[in-house]
């Protein structure tokens, strides 16, 4: 009988915890997927805020007989962090570093940090965690630990468990313990503990006394290795070990004793509930040097693996040509290897460290040959980063055939490796089909991804009769059934393959002697069932999508677009462009994945009925801040953006939209009428009766400064100027009416680099009205402009110059989807900002900037780059654009520019003077921007190019932020 949470038992679990209890629909739809195949709806979600709150938990479900899952960022790709349980989030509170000890190189860390966190909190020491898995930059310690995880650098830093000294647990019944290295008789003892803790040391002696012979005729060859439970540590005994180990005796388990710890790793939660662990740390790195070698295939770079090894890299990472194709199309990652040239079938990323850059360069010329020889901090690091988002860009594929992970992580020895691609690939030939191989070739552990359709009945039939198939190959060359991501849904019910019978029957022993009611994360490890139960996409997955007016064609269509998000998590990063909402507030909803899994609810209606879904998907999309970080960083390029827009625009065919909808969408037209009372305008929106009065009626809050109406903007043409270079000025609705010095300054520094600038009547690019979904008129207003582009430049010659990021980014990306007219592809190519354009070379072959009289010798500028620009994808002549382009030019013309780090600004356009929006704003605003603006220098002078940003910043910190072009402008002697 199924397990229903009550009101009774809600309000038990609401009186005992400091934190929250979430059993509404919505929070459980968000729960009920991670990054696997697979999705089964929780009976709740529960945030603890404190560690007492955990034993409550605990003491509720042992009571009411609830099954418990714990769950970081739910970046598990088998399947581990979803199941018809309670799941406790860690994420969001208990996620702090309580304690460094330098000098031992320990640490005391909670479940929920994050590894990038925990190792930004070590840079102070010089020390870090040794294994450093991909997802390190969301993957919260607990489920490093609960999975085992690794990374690029296992050669060196082993797994997870060899890094674990001691765990705090709660066990099954209540209790609670220390596990960690204890000598044998000391753990005897422990046997005699009555309960779960007496009941587990009794059955680990068992095995380490009994099972020695058996364990070590069936253990897996490799030494990388996270499928089942870690019954060697118990013996302690390894067939094999990592082979740059350089911290002493492998396995790190004295033969004296038993470490029921490092049993812990691996389990998945079905063992017990981690609460803090102290781990171990090493000394980070200070030389390294990447060298990239081309290959022809996948098979002579696995081949090519075990020589290298012998030259002692501390990492081999296989990078495929469909990474590096489908990271050129992703702005972010489009940068980060714009100097790779060719496109080779392979490369491998052959690292090597250590203390003497000497040393490690003699390494690397001597293996370089006719490969790519790398020094460079910065291009290593934006190497390395691209090969992270592997997984993603692997999934950036349209249609319903996509790269399916559910035999993605088989590992063989590596002297095997090139024989086991060399028959995986023919497995998948056999069932015509392909994969995309990828990661970690030093460890004999390739990602590989069957190409599949799970939402047909063939697809999934295919996939588990692959799975089958490569099992069998596996166990052929000693493998693992997973060196990497575990076992969850995916892999449990071929451990028996792998392991045979009697240790599957050792792992049942230990979760029946920890867990007797199996309550701790069911249905995983050694429970699981066959691997196409509860898949997200089956052959009974039906979306219908609503009709859209933007087009989707390149995404497979609305439902495709929709369906691009893989559930990686990548989104659920602490730094970054994307999902600054997600930052500020925490919460799985406002994720680029929540967003998108309730408009795949919506759509699929597997759970709540059309109502609720829709409600579920307008409540996450209010917050949605529209800053195309998605766009830009998520590497399947689910554009929320975009889909909020479409979903805005069919939601109010049916509701009522508010009235500042109207005012913020239509600014342009409002802005045109009301400028010839600007004086009167100016005085009320300065008062504060009035500002309480518009808050009161429509929603905008007092709290913000209002735009003051200026006078029209005179461009002043020099003689040079009347016969140079044509230009096409694109105005927008704020430096039109708001800001006119703004378009004053543009026309200067345009006519100052020699052009003649042609000003449109049509103001802006339908930025505003598509913002609020507007679609139709947003539509219309850009055939109007482009009519009036045309009627300029009919032949297509003169380039269009911009100022506000968000307009510009109209015509080079949101216009491409709602009017076709390949005069329109042809302008987006020629469209730049300003300082884009100054970079670019003027008919005599020179940067147009060295036209300008300007001399701004050791000006300190510090800027703040537009979310826009962020999003862009490279233009085609290789030179800097967006964020960089303005540096560059800054830099030419003797400026000092400090860019902060942050992502979005928090104003967006209109979301930051909604009032139901203002606490938002502020929040993603102090997370980085304005506490940047607050220390910087005193000489510094800040700019933004976005006037939602200036806003932003001059509400915030009463600084008076210029736009980049303001600044030459002022620069320019005439």
């Amino acid at each position: 009988m199924s397990v229903q949470i009550t009101d009774e038992i809600r309000f038990e679990l609401e009186k005992r915890l400091a934190g929250e209890v979430k059993t509404d629909m919505v929070s459980r739809v968000l729960f009920s997927t991670d990054a696997s195949n697979y999705q089964i709806l929780p009976l709740a979600v529960v945030y603890p805020k404190v560690q007492e709150d955990l034993e409550a938990v605990m003491a509720v479900a042992g009571k009411h007989h609830l099954p418990l899952l714990p769950r970081g960022s739910g970046s598990s790709l088998a399947g581990q962090t979803v199941g018809a349980a309670v799941v406790v989030d860690f994420s969001r509170y208990l996620d702090k570093v309580e304690q460094v000890d330098a000098e031992e190189k320990t640490a005391w860390v909670q479940p929920g940090v994050v590894l990038s966190n925990l190792n930004r909190a070590l840079n102070a020491y010089d020390l870090q965690f040794g294994p450093d898995p991909a997802s390190a930059d969301r993957a919260t310690m607990g489920g490093i630990f609960g999975n085992n995880a690794t990374g690029s650098h296992s050669i060196m830093y082993g797994m997870a468990s060899d890094h674990l000294l001691d765990v705090d647990v709660i066990l099954a019944d209540g209790g609670t313990h220390r596990f960690g290295s204890l000598p044998i008789d000391a753990a005897r003892q422990m046997a005699g503990r009555p309960g779960a803790l007496g009941r587990l040391y009794q059955t680990a002696l068992a095995i380490r006394d009994n099972q020695q012979e058996m364990i070590r005729a069936h253990w897996p060859k490799t030494w990388r290795n996270c499928s089942g439970y870690a019954l060697n540590y118990l013996v302690p005994w390894t067939n094999s070990q990592p082979p740059g180990w350089q911290l002493g005796a492998y396995l790190p388990v004295s033969p004296g004793e038993l470490d029921m710890a490092k049993l812990m790793v691996g389990s998945e939660g079905t063992l017990a509930m981690f609460t803090r662990f102290k781990i171990g740390l090493v000394d980070k790195v200070t030389h390294k040097v990447l060298v990239v070698l081309p290959f022809d295939d996948i098979i002579a770079a696995s081949e090519a693996t075990p020589g290298i090894l012998e030259t002692g890299p501390s990492a081999v990472e296989l990078v495929p040509r469909a990474i590096l194709e489908k990271a050129r199309t992703v702005p972010a990652y489009a940068a980060k290897i714009a100097f790779l040239e060719g496109s080779p079938e392979a490369v491998l990323l052959v690292e090597y460290a250590g203390n003497s850059m000497a040393e490690v360069r003699a390494k690397a010329v001597a293996l370089s040959g006719m490969g790519l020889l790398l020094e460079d901090e910065q291009l290593q690091k934006q190497l390395w980063e691209v090969r992270k988002v592997g997984l993603g860009l692997i999934m950036l594929v349209k249609g319903d055939v996509k790269p399916i992970p559910f035999i993605e992580d088989l590992t063989v020895p590596v002297e095997s490796l090139g024989a086991f691609v060399r028959e995986f690939k023919q497995v998948l030939a056999d069932y015509g089909t392909r994969g995309d191989f990828y990661a970690h070739a030093s460890a004999g552990c390739l990602h590989i991804r069957p190409i599949v359709n799970l939402k047909s009945e063939a697809g999934v039939s295919a996939m588990r009769e692959i799975a089958g198939e490569m099992v069998k190959v596996t166990l052929k060359y000693g493998g693992a059934l997973s060196g990497e991501h575990g076992d969850g849904l995916s892999r449990g019910e071929w451990l028996d393959e792998i392991y045979g019978q009697e240790i599957v029957t050792l792992f049942q022993q230990l979760k029946q002697a920890a867990d007797p009611e199996n309550l701790l994360n069911p249905g995983k490890v050694a429970q699981a069932g066959p691997m196409v139960n509860d898949l997200r996409y089956g052959a009974d997955y039906a979306a219908k999508p609503w009709e859209p007016v933007q087009g989707f064609d390149a995404m497979g269509g609305l439902a495709g677009a929709i369906e691009m998000c893989n559930g990686a998590g990548v989104c659920r990063q602490s730094s970054g462009a994307m999902c600054p909402t997600f930052q500020a507030t925490r919460d799985e909803m406002h994720s680029t994945r929540g967003r998108s899994n309730l408009l795949r609810e919506y759509i699929a209606g597997k759970y709540l009925d059309t109502q609720s879904a829709e409600q579920a998907a307008y409540d996450a999309l209010q917050l949605c801040l529209a800053c195309k970080g998605c766009k830009a960083e998520c590497p399947s390029s689910v554009d929320v953006a975009k889909l909020k827009y479409e979903f805005m625009h069919h939601y109010y065919q049916h509701h009522k939209r508010p009235v500042s909808d109207y005012l913020f969408g239509y600014i342009g037209r409002f802005a045109r009428l009301g400028r010839p009372f600007g004086w009167i305008a100016n005085r009320l929106f300065a008062a504060e009766w009035f500002k309480r009065a518009i808050e009161n009626g429509l929603g905008i809050s007092a709290k913000r400064t209002m735009p003051q109406f200026h006078g029209r903007a005179r461009i002043v043409q020099t003689p040079q100027a009347q016969t140079g270079e044509d230009v096409i000025l694109l105005s927008d609705p704020y430096s039109e009416y708001f800001s006119t010095e703004l378009l004053a300054a543009a026309g200067k520094v345009l006519t100052g680099a020699g052009c003649k600038v042609h000003l449109l009547s049509n103001v802006g690019a339908g930025r505003t009205m598509l913002s609020k979904g507007f679609i139709p008129a947003a539509k219309k207003h850009g055939e109007k402009l482009l009519a009036e582009i045309k009627k300029i430049d009919p032949e297509g010659q003169m380039t269009l110059v911009g100022i506000e990021p968000s307009e510009i980014a109209m015509i080079t990306d949101d216009l491409l989807g709602l009017v076709s007219d390949p005069y329109l592809e042809a302008l987006a190519k020629r469209c730049y900002s300003v300082e884009e354009f100054l970079l670019r070379t003027n008919a005599a072959g020179e940067p147009r900037y060295q036209t300008l009289d300007i001399h701004a010798e050791g000006l300190e500028i510090l800027l703040h780059g537009h979310c826009y620009q962020k999003a862009q994808k490279p233009k085609d002549d290789s030179l800097p654009f967006g964020v960089g382009a303005t540096v560059a030019v800054l830099e030419h013309l003797g400026c000092v520019v400090e860019v902060v780090q942050s992502g979005c600004c928090g104003m967006a356009g209109a979301f930051g003077y909604e009032v139901d929006h203002y606490e938002t704003s502020q929040q993603v605003a102090e997370m980085y921007l304005l506490p940047a603006i607050r220390n910087k220098q005193e000489h510094q002078v800040v700019a933004a190019s976005g006037a939602s940003c200036r806003a932003q910043i001059e509400d915030g910190t009463q600084e008076i932020p210029l736009h980049p072009v303001s600044i030459l402008a002022n620069l320019l002697d005439f």
